[in-house]
C-alpha cells in the first residue's frame, strides 16, 4: 500500500517529484514492446506466407546433404525453431507472469499438430468470397473457436467479478476447443466455447472448478451433437519428432510450473495399461500405443489433467488422480468400447476427486474452528 499524501510542504532538501510519465513511457506501451509485438507478427506471417516453398527447399537441401529420399519433418522443425524464438524475444514476459506460460505452449501443440498431422482445418464461406470479392473464400474454425472463448470469458468475468479477468485461460480453452472438435458446421465450434467458459463459473465452488472447462465443453458436444461433432482423436500418427518437440516445450513450461509430474505419471501408467489391452483384446501393442503420438493426447496430458484449478493441491493426490484417469479410461475402452473414454475418464474421475478433497478440507476447517471454541469452553 502506499502511504497518504500529507498537507506539508517539502523541504529543500527532498529532490523534486519526477514529471507524470509520457504516454510512450507507460507500463503497458512501449517501443520496446511495439517491437517485439511487430516481430512476432512478422515472424507468424511469414510462416504461414512462405512454409510450402521454405519446407520443399529444406527438403532439396537434406536431400543434397544425406543422399535420403526419406521425407525429413522439415514442418516441425521450422515450427520448433520459431517458437524458440518467440521464446527468446518474450523471456522477460514470460519470467513476470506465467499465466503466459500456458498460451505459449498451447499455440506450439497447435502449429506443431498442424506441420506434423495437418490438424488444422478451414471451412469454405460463401458470403466471406462475396464479401471480398474472391480475395478470402475459407476461413478457419479454430479461429472462430479463439474468438468466441475469449469474448465469452471478458463479458462473463466482466459481470462475474466487476473487472476484466485475464484472458489467458480463455485463449487455451478456445485453442483447445478449437483441435479437438470437427465438424462441416461452425455453430459446434462457437457452442462448446460458450460451454467451455460458461462452466468454469457455474460450476465452482469457491475458486475451483469442478470440471476442466475444455473437457465439460468437449464432451457435453459429443454427447449433445454426436451426428454432427466427432473427435480428433483419429488422428493420429507413427511420427516421434512432433512428440519430442511438444515434450520439450512443454517440458521446459511445466517444470517451472511444478507440474511435469502429472503427465509423466500418466504416460508412466497409460503405457502398461495399453499392454494389457493389447493382450485383452489380441490387438498390436503398437496400435494401443499410437494415440499418445496424437496431437489430442498432447492437449490432455498438458492442459487438462494439469489445470490448477481443476486438480487437487498436493502431488500425491495430483499423481494418483491421473493414474485413476488412465485406469477409467482403459476400463471403459474394454468394457463399452467408448471411442471417446479419454473425455469420459476425465469427466468422471476429476470431479468425484475434487468433491472429495473439497468435503474434506472443509471437514478439516470446521474441526480446527471447534477445538479453540471447546478449549475456551
Amino acid at each position: 500500500m502506499t502511504s497518504p499524501v500529507t498537507l506539508d510542504r517539502p523541504s529543500l532538501a527532498e529532490p523534486p517529484a519526477s514529471p507524470p510519465p509520457s504516454p510512450t513511457s507507460g507500463s503497458w506501451f512501449s517501443l520496446d514492446l511495439l517491437l517485439r509485438v511487430a516481430v512476432t507478427l512478422a515472424i507468424g506471417v511469414a510462416y504461414f506466407a512462405y512454409r510450402a516453398p521454405l519446407i520443399a527447399w529444406m527438403q532439396r537441401v537434406y536431400y543434397d546433404l544425406t543422399g535420403l529420399s526419406r521425407q525429413a519433418p522439415m514442418g516441425v522443425w521450422i515450427v520448433a525453431a520459431i517458437f524458440l524464438t518467440w521464446m527468446w524475444i518474450w523471456r522477460k514476459t514470460l519470467a513476470k507472469d506465467k499465466r503466459f506460460h500456458a498460451p505459449l505452449l498451447v499455440s506450439a501443440v497447435l502449429f506443431i499438430g498442424d506441420a506434423g498431422y495437418g490438424i488444422l482445418e478451414n471451412h469454405f464461406s460463401p458470403t466471406l468470397s462475396l464479401l471480398t470479392g474472391g480475395l478470402i473464400t475459407q476461413y478457419s474454425p479454430t479461429l472462430v473457436s479463439i474468438c468466441t472463448t475469449v469474448l465469452t470469458e471478458a463479458i462473463i468475468g466482466r459481470f462475474w467479478f466487476g473487472r476484466w479477468p485475464h484472458l489467458a485461460s480463455a485463449y487455451v480453452s478456445g485453442i483447445s476447443a478449437g483441435i479437438l472438435i470437427k465438424s462441416p458446421e461452425l455453430w459446434p465450434f462457437i457452442l462448446c466455447g460458450m460451454i467451455s467458459i460458461t462452466s468454469k463459473y457455474v460450476l465452482r465452488i469457491g475458486e475451483r472448478h469442478i470440471w476442466n472447462p475444455t473437457n465439460f465443453g468437449v464432451t457435453m458436444m459429443l454427447f449433445l451433437a454426436p451426428s454432427t461433432v466427432a473427435s480428433l482423436s483419429v488422428q493420429a500418427g507413427n511420427e516421434v519428432w512432433s512428440v519430442l518437440v511438444i515434450w520439450i516445450l512443454g517440458g521446459m513450461i511445466l517444470w517451472n510450473l511444478g507440474r511435469l509430474h502429472q503427465p509423466v505419471a500418466f504416460v508412466a501408467a497409460f503405457v502398461p495399461l495399453s499392454i494389457f489391452r493389447a493382450w485383452i483384446t489380441g490387438n498390436p501393442i503398437m496400435a494401443e500405443l499410437a494415440p499418445i503420438t496424437s496431437p489430442m493426447f498432447q492437449l490432455y496430458m498438458f492442459f487438462m489433467i494439469t489445470d490448477p484449478k481443476t486438480t487437487t493441491k498436493s502431488k500425491w493426490s495430483q499423481t494418483v488422480v491421473v493414474v485413476l484417469v488412465a485406469v477409467v479410461e482403459t476400463f471403459y475402452r474394454l468394457a463399452f468400447r467408448d471411442q471417446h473414454s479419454l473425455y469420459h475418464a476425465l469427466f468422471t474421475v476429476g470431479p468425484i476427486t475434487n468433491l472429495i478433497e473439497i468435503g474434506y478440507f472443509a471437514y478439516l476447517a470446521k474441526r480446527q474452528a471447534a477445538t479453540p471454541a471447546a478449549a475456551t469452553a
